[in-house]
């Protein structure tokens, strides 16, 4: 089995903020439109702690650098052009961002017009259609600041999650994405197709997908009690998976770590145990082997050592045994 240390690592997939602009439905920030916050703090990672983090004798083995979030947006970040600078100049990574391209103004996303950079923009659909799911975004403004990186010769990827109300959109935003400039077209299909869209103040507005529930529409409050269910660790997972299945992790095989906006580490996104009130359904089986992952506090060697006891618990027979959920539900062989 392939065991990942500080000197093994290539690849870096960071969450600058907890900050962001947008209330996308089905984001953890909120729920389903909903102001609620489960307990995430507003936060973020300036330059002198990135530069606290990584020092630029590890950064010479880095090769990939992914800047998208959990939480917040990578353009809401008070130092991200500085951040993005102290990579490009001290290391040879190429780097990526994902953002929903609303924030700033095209000035601000020019000086990310860089070949080393690609800036997957969140287009899903045209203007009549976009701010739907990525509520509280303006498509003229996001078509803006990509332009911005366009003309300045940057890489700028249209990135569409295919719903019922634009997936026929699909072809014409193709065509105009090749028109404007944009260096690839991509959708990007995780099964965000149905919910109800309610306002920050538990509103029900209108359906995403097919119309409506069976039983008529459902008090946004009763959704979010049955949702935080999810998350009470005596519940155990009903999953229809193969719990002896080989895990094949695909941050082990990227050799990546994630760095999450309080400064804490983990093999992933998914591992991601911050805030602790929005982990993953079936966290609670790694809390314990979670030991000082802070790299604010602990050196960034020590923060990784954690990551060889949730390999040993791969081998367990399933998840009773302490086969961590998680792992199964994202990097079980199929």
């Amino acid at each position: 089995m392939l065991m990942l240390d500080i000197n093994s690592i290539r690849s870096l997939h960071i969450e600058l903020t907890t900050r962001c602009n947008a209330r996308c439905p089905m984001c953890m920030r909120n729920y389903r439109g909903y102001s609620y916050n489960s307990g995430y703090p507003i936060t973020e990672l300036l330059l002198e702690d990135i530069q606290k983090i990584f020092s630029i004798d590890f950064l010479k083995q880095i090769r990939h650098v992914n800047f998208n979030g959990n939480l917040g947006d990578f353009s809401n970040a008070k130092d991200a052009l500085k951040i993005v600078d102290y990579f490009l100049t001290n290391s040879t990574s190429q780097i990526q961002i994902e953002t929903n391209g609303s924030a700033n103004t095209p000035e601000w996303w020019a000086q990310l017009a860089n070949r080393r950079i690609t800036i997957l923009f969140a287009l899903d659909g045209l203007e009549d259609t976009h701010s739907t799911y990525r509520i509280d975004t303006n498509w003229n403004k996001v078509i803006a600041n990509a332009k911005s990186v366009i003309n300045n010769n940057g890489n700028a990827v249209w990135k569409f999650i295919p719903f019922m109300h634009n997936k026929h959109q699909i072809n014409e935003c193709k065509a105009l994405a090749k028109d404007l400039g944009f260096t690839d077209f991509t959708l990007w299909d995780q099964g965000r197709n149905q919910t109800p869209v309610y306002s920050r103040k538990g509103e029900f507005e209108y359906w995403i997908g097919t119309n409506g529930w069976p039983g008529g529409i459902p008090k946004v409050t009763d959704l979010l009690n049955n949702h935080l269910s999810w998350f009470d660790p005596s519940i155990k997972m009903s999953i229809d998976i193969d719990e002896s299945s080989r895990l094949n992790c695909i941050s082990m095989q990227n050799q990546e770590i994630y760095l999450a906006a309080d400064g804490s580490i983990y093999p992933c996104c998914f591992t991601g145990f911050y805030p602790e009130t929005m982990h993953q359904p079936g966290n609670s089986q790694i809390k314990p082997m979670i030991k000082n992952n802070n790299a604010l506090e602990y050196p960034l060697s020590e923060c990784v050592e954690w990551f060889t006891t949730l390999q040993k618990s791969w081998d367990l027979p399933d998840i009773m045994s302490g086969k961590p959920y998680i792992c199964l539900n994202t990097c079980r062989s199929r």
